[in-house]
């Protein structure tokens, strides 16, 4: 769990969301701690806290401003669901839920108000779709937004949690044989300049993970071949990190870990090498043979991008069942299989 202000919300992918929270000092937040009945939105289970005060600004079916104190903070939440929707945040159909500072109460940044964390979630059971989508910029990327101060950077959040967008997608078609897996993790950078400008546009790093699998030639065979394709992206670095500067140093931020790790693969007897941090993809795909049921065709390729280097290996006879011709696991994780 990571900590924003007064605020704690579990993050994963793909999403798994928790309500309520242990209690902790300061008092604790959760994204998800409501539920609706018939529309009316209930945030009980997040403002019961001891040291939470939640008031309702303004409220309607499906809809809901509250204005969420605390000892250090005051924060201005929105949750909007469908007209008439029923049940806990992991039952409905869309969730969205938004925590925007409305204000500091005490010490050096009083009044800053600048930031957003927001947390959209759709489904559709009948098609197995579920997408949800994780904003945070400015000062709602920090553990605790209140001590941006030269003095406490040391309070900083871990750089790898100070994303700036989150993104998570699966699709499972059982009826049309289709299912697809999109996740990404995407980094800005901080500003590294004595006004500590909080936020850039500037991608410092990224992860990005497609699996696509689909049925092919019902037409032809029944029982439906199937074909498998992943892509794996890494680059750059896990975000800046907030560092405890002197009043004569003017960068405040460090570079957190590499999102790619150097390493290599060979692949058709070509090698291809990387260094930390840079631009690696890794594509493979797997097509079952129409016409057989032991063989399938196999392609694959590696690419650093930072370097321009690449390699690929093809064949269209590998005996079932497939796996990749080389394989890393330390940046792409365990190796696939097909089918």
């Amino acid at each position: 769990m990571k900590q924003l202000g007064s605020f704690k919300y579990f993050l994963g992918l793909p999403l798994i969301f928790m309500a309520g929270g242990a209690l902790a000092n300061p008092p604790l937040v959760n994204f998800n701690g409501w539920s609706a009945s018939a529309g009316a939105i209930d945030t009980t289970a997040s403002c019961s806290t001891t040291g939470i005060t939640c008031t309702t600004q303004v409220q309607d079916n499906g809809f809901l401003i509250e204005k969420v104190e605390t000892a250090d903070y005051t924060y201005l939440r929105f949750v909007v669901t469908d007209p008439n929707a029923t049940g806990a945040t992991s039952d409905l159909g869309f969730a969205a839920e938004t925590f925007i500072p409305f204000a500091f109460n005490s010490g050096p940044t009083s009044g800053i108000t600048q930031g957003i964390s927001s947390l959209q979630v759709i489904r559709e059971a009948a098609t197995g779709f579920e997408s949800s989508a994780e904003l945070q910029r400015s000062m709602m990327r920090f553990t605790n937004p209140a001590l941006r101060v030269f003095t406490d950077m040391l309070e900083a959040t871990p750089p790898e949690d100070m994303y700036s967008i989150k993104l998570s997608q699966t699709i499972t078609d059982a009826a049309n044989g289709y299912a697809d897996t999109f996740d990404y993790l995407g980094y800005t950078a901080f500003a590294t300049v004595p006004n500590m400008n909080p936020d850039s546009d500037v991608t410092i790093g990224l992860i990005m993970d497609i699996t696509q699998q689909v049925d092919i030639g019902e037409a032809i065979d029944p029982t439906a071949k199937q074909q498998i394709f992943q892509q794996k992206r890494r680059m750059g670095v896990s975000g800046n990190i907030v560092t405890k500067p002197t009043f004569s140093n003017t960068n405040y931020f460090i570079e957190g870990n590499p999102l790619s790790t150097a390493n290599n693969m060979t692949l058709g007897g070509t090698t291809v090498t990387w260094a930390d941090g840079d631009e690696i993809v890794s594509n493979w795909l797997a097509q079952e043979d129409i016409m057989s049921n032991t063989t399938a065709l196999a392609h694959q390729t590696i690419e650093n991008r930072t370097t321009g280097a690449s390699a690929f290996q093809t064949d269209i006879s590998t005996p079932l069942p497939v796996t990749p011709f080389a394989w890393e696991p330390v940046n792409f994780g365990p190796e696939p299989s097909f089918p």
